[in-house]
């Protein structure tokens, strides 16, 4: 029986996938993916810096991008609007400082007219300190939170930041002036205002960081202003940020112990109302912040009540510490015991401020980050009690070992001892750090090495390297994934001519079976005879790691960095570099 030939049935247009036709399907995703969707976007964009600095306090930024993620649906506007409207700022002044005025800074005037500032969780407040105690801007001031719509009961970061807009000299005479308040009145006021406005501010930072500037009022006027500001502290405060802000002794025995577990403060050297802050608090720190504090003062912290006691700070976690100002001297009262037992972050980003090692001998068993600004006497302790020795530290995760600013130890002698102590010590760590370490001959080092293979992370962005070097460096590490890098000429070359084709393929030939594993790499400094010829030997080095997938080229400036990108392109148009992987790299600049 003859088949039958059905009829071909014409085949339907593709329909072309457009918002309209995806929307759907979008709204039916459930929270957690929304939220992971939120979160992708906000990390990969490139748009809206991340933060902006005002003084020592960093205010997040949310990423303008995430908005339109907000208009799918009522669904995703429930997981996003938290995202975007999480930091607030206000101003109280008529002229807004300039970092108020940054376009990315999310107002909160904008929350209010929204009607989402139940949603904020972190508010920074421009206390104006040149017009808050006219009587036109503290009342505007008071009109603007009576509109807030009652109490922010979300807000549990409060961040007080100082500034004036009006300076003396735009003050033609007392006349001029507006009608002023009395200081002490403005203030009770203004904190009545604040507390009731945010009720549940458990973290707290006031930073009066940037320069005085002489505003319309007296210093005096000023200086009693920034005494009372730390009336405002919550007194079931839990992180606290002082920053060149004085306390007062009733300000200190305000604060209910038990509640504070991070402190940071910075200015002043470390006065006495400082000092009895963090020792009032010392059995519940978690992590302790000084900046700008003497030697002195720091050892006062470890003083217990007797001349021969030590104070403990059982739960301290993390303990910074910078620009320390003075020196050591062995007749200063020092810790018998380990005062911080369960530390695990050590970050000296100045010199060592205690003269005995008894603090580093007892992180031996719990230390996880150690980073360290040495001077001869410590270099030479830590080595005779054997503190530089292979697992020395057992749970070390990071290392950092470097000479103080003013140590007076040849660093051009002795960098390469502590190159390879940083290496020996942190056999096991998955960080290291080699900072400011000056070696003429890196090629008589890389022999002396220990590469472990536990090694995550390589920081040399202080220790300069030729891209010959860099290889071998990079290569010998067989986990290595991240690594920061100073590249320069070869010693005594001072050419400004780029390589030859002889030359780059010499350099191919010598590390043709050359294998690696980091996929990710740093340049934060180039030392060339110019931009033209930095961009050609990245190119030449990331030729020959095959595992390198990006390269992010950020030098001091942002014009430098732009230079050393357009050197790479140019580099990368060579006939000699044509048909190499190097073109699958992405060549990125400041984010």
């Amino acid at each position: 029986m003859p088949r039958t030939k059905l009829p071909t049935l014409p085949t339907p247009p593709l329909t072309p996938l457009t918002p309209l036709t995806l929307l759907p399907t979008a709204q039916m995703l459930p929270h957690h993916i929304v939220a992971s969707v939120a979160q992708y976007v906000e990390l990969s964009t490139t748009e809206t810096p991340s933060s902006i600095k005002s003084g020592n306090i960093d205010i997040p930024i949310p990423s303008k991008e995430l908005v339109p993620l907000a208009a799918v649906c009522q669904s995703w506007r429930a997981v996003v609007d938290p995202l975007i409207y999480r930091v607030a700022a206000h101003c109280t002044s008529s002229s807004s400082p300039y970092t108020f005025n940054n376009k990315h800074l999310p107002k909160l005037s904008v929350a209010i007219e929204r009607k989402k500032q139940h949603l904020v969780r972190q508010l920074y407040l421009f206390i104006d300190l040149s017009e808050l105690f006219t009587t036109e801007s503290f009342m505007s001031f008071l009109e603007f939170a009576d509109n807030a719509c009652g109490a922010m009961h979300s807000v549990y970061k409060l961040a007080l930041i100082p500034t004036y807009s009006k300076y003396m000299w735009q003050v033609s005479s007392e006349s001029d002036a507006a009608p002023t308040m009395d200081i002490s009145t403005v203030m009770d006021k203004f904190f009545t205002c604040i507390r009731s406005l945010t009720p549940n501010a458990r973290i707290v930072a006031a930073s009066n960081g940037s320069s005085y500037r002489a505003y319309r009022g007296s210093k005096k006027d000023h200086d009693h202003a920034m005494a009372l500001l730390p009336g405002l502290f919550p007194d079931r405060t839990t992180q606290l940020v002082v920053d060149h802000v004085s306390l007062s002794r009733p300000q200190v025995d305000r604060l209910v112990p038990g509640m504070l577990r991070s402190i940071y403060i910075s200015g002043y050297k470390g006065r006495q109302t400082h000092v009895e802050l963090v020792q009032r608090h010392a059995p519940w720190l978690e992590r302790l912040e000084l900046v700008n504090f003497t030697v002195h003062a720091i050892a006062k912290l470890t003083w217990g009540p007797t001349t021969t006691s030590t104070r403990l700070y059982p739960r301290l976690k993390k303990l910074c510490i910078a620009s320390v100002v003075g020196f050591r001297t062995k007749k200063m009262r020092q810790p018998t015991v380990d005062p911080f037992p369960a530390l695990e972050v050590l970050d000296c980003q100045s010199s060592f401020p205690f003269t005995t090692s008894v603090v580093l001998e007892g992180g031996q068993s719990h230390l996880r980050v150690l980073k360290l600004r040495m001077d001869t006497e410590l270099f030479g302790t830590m080595e005779h009690k054997g503190l530089l020795n292979e697992s020395s530290y057992k749970r070390l995760e990071v290392i950092s070992l470097a000479w103080a600013e003013r140590s007076s130890f040849g660093r051009q002698e002795h960098s390469e001892r502590m190159l390879l102590k940083s290496f020996e010590v942190g056999a096991k760590t998955q960080v290291v750090f080699a900072n400011r370490l000056t070696i003429p001959d890196f090629d008589l080092v890389l022999p002396k090495i220990r590469f472990m293979d536990t090694l995550r992370v390589l920081d040399f962005q202080e220790t300069a390297l030729t891209a010959a070097q860099a290889v071998v460096l990079l290569s010998g590490f067989p986990k290595l994934r991240e690594a920061s890098l100073f590249l320069r000429e070869t010693p005594g070359d001072r050419s400004k001519r780029m390589p030859t084709a002889e030359e780059v393929a010499e350099f191919d030939k010598r590390f043709i079976d050359n294998q690696s594993s980091v996929a990710f790499l740093n340049i934060s400094k180039t030392q060339f005879t110019n931009s033209r010829r930095a961009g050609e030997y990245i190119v030449l080095m990331t030729s020959v790691l095959p595992s390198v997938t990006r390269v992010r080229i950020d030098c001091s400036t942002r014009t430098r960095t732009e230079r050393v990108r357009k050197g790479i392109k140019f580099a990368l148009q060579r006939a000699v570099h044509r048909f190499k992987r190097v073109h699958e790299i992405q060549f990125v600049g400041e984010d």
